[in-house]
C-alpha cells in the first residue's frame, strides 16, 4: 500500500475516535455530583446527547498548538470570534454543562453556566468589539456575533446560572434561529419538570464518562439518522499538553464493527511504513472491542501533535 494511502487510512481512524466525541474513560465517574445535578436540572430530558466541562483546563490549551489552530480557524468565522471566545477561558469558576438533541437535519445545543454572570458576557463583547443590548432587570444580554449565529441571548435562572440555546439547520451554510428571552425562559419553566435528572437512561451512561476530563460526553444515536449504526456512546477528552480522547461507542451493525476492527489491525501492521511522529500516533491508538462496543483511546503530546499536523497538511491529510 503507497505511503499516500496509510496516512489516509490513519486519519481516518483519527477522526473517528475525535469525531465520535464519545470519548469515554475505561473508568466512569458514577453518579452526578449535587454540584452537576444542579446545572442539569435546567437541561431537558430525552437529549441526544449530554456534556460538560471545566474552563479551567481550557486556558493552557489557548497557547498549545492545537489551541492555536483553533484560534485561527475561529477568526475565519468571523472578526473577534478568537477574543470573544478567549476571553471566557479567564473565568477562573466557570463550568458549563449542556445538552444537544439532533432531529433530522436540525440541531438543538443548549448549555448552563455557572462562574458567568451578564457583567462578564458584556466585558467579553466589547473585548471583541460585538455589540449588545441588556435588559432593564439585568437578567437577559442579547449579543450580536458574526453570522451565522448573528444574535446570542443569555438569561438568568432562578440559581443565578446563565443559560442559552442555539437552533439550527445542519446543511453547507448552517441556519441558526435566534432565541429571545422569552424562548429561554421558556425552556427552563420547561426543564422544571423534565430534565435530565429525571432521564434514567441518561443518567446511566453518564455514570460511565469520566467526568474528570476537560470535556466529557454521554449520549444515544437512537432517534437520529445514525440509529441504524449508532448506539450508546461516553467519555471525554483533555487538552493540556497536547490532545488524548477515550471513546467508548456502540455500533448496532456488527459488519461495521467487524471492518473497523480489521482496518486498525492492518494500520497497526504497517505502521513501520509511516513517517516520523505518525508511526508513534499509530503505536500510541488503543484499540479493542467487546461484543458490539468499541473503545478508542489516543494520547499525543504537544510536540507530538505539532509534528503530525505538519505532516499531514503536507500530505492533504487535514486542513
Amino acid at each position: 500500500m503507497k505511503r499516500r494511502s496509510l496516512i489516509s487510512i490513519m486519519f481516518l481512524v483519527l477522526a473517528l475516535a475525535a469525531c465520535e466525541k464519545a470519548g469515554s474513560s475505561s473508568k466512569g465517574s458514577g453518579e452526578l455530583s449535587q454540584q452537576d445535578k444542579d446545572l442539569f436540572k435546567f437541561l431537558p430530558a430525552g437529549s441526544t446527547a449530554v456534556f460538560g466541562g471545566n474552563y479551567m483546563k481550557l486556558q493552557k490549551f489557548m497557547t498549545s498548538t492545537l489551541g492555536k489552530t483553533t484560534a485561527e480557524a475561529m477568526e475565519k468565522m468571523g472578526p473577534g470570534m478568537t477574543e470573544w471566545a478567549g476571553c471566557f477561558t479567564e473565568l477562573k469558576d466557570l463550568k458549563l454543562a449542556g445538552s444537544a438533541n439532533v432531529k433530522g437535519k436540525g440541531l438543538d445545543l443548549r448549555m448552563i453556566f455557572t462562574g458567568m454572570k451578564i457583567a462578564d458576557v458584556a466585558k467579553c463583547a466589547d473585548r471583541a468589539k460585538y455589540k449588545y443590548t441588556i435588559d432593564p432587570d439585568s437578567k437577559f444580554i442579547s449579543v450580536t456575533v458574526p453570522p451565522p449565529a448573528n444574535e446570542q441571548g443569555y438569561v438568568v435562572a432562578a440559581s443565578g446560572a446563565l443559560y442559552m440555546r442555539q437552533s439550527m439547520e445542519i446543511s453547507a451554510v448552517p441556519v441558526i434561529t435566534p432565541t429571545s428571552r422569552v424562548d429561554l425562559e421558556g425552556d427552563l419553566k420547561a426543564a422544571a419538570s423534565a430534565n435530565v435528572l429525571s432521564d434514567t437512561k441518561m443518567l446511566a451512561l453518564i455514570a460511565k464518562a469520566d467526568r474528570s476530563r476537560t470535556i466529557w460526553f454521554a449520549g444515544s444515536g437512537a432517534g437520529t439518522p445514525a440509529a441504524d449504526k449508532l448506539g450508546e456512546l461516553f467519555g471525554g477528552f483533555d487538552l493540556d499538553n497536547g490532545f488524548s480522547i477515550d471513546v467508548t461507542f456502540q455500533l448496532v451493525d456488527p459488519a461495521l464493527a467487524d471492518k473497523l476492527e480489521d482496518g486498525v489491525k492492518e494500520i497497526k501492521k504497517m505502521s513501520d511504513q509511516l513517517p516520523g511522529n505518525m508511526k508513534d500516533a499509530i503505536e500510541s491508538l488503543k484499540f479493542n472491542r467487546s461484543g458490539d462496543h468499541v473503545h478508542f483511546a489516543l494520547k499525543l503530546d504537544d510536540k507530538q501533535l505539532a509534528d503530525l499536523m505538519k505532516q499531514a497538511s503536507m500530505f492533504g491529510g487535514m486542513h
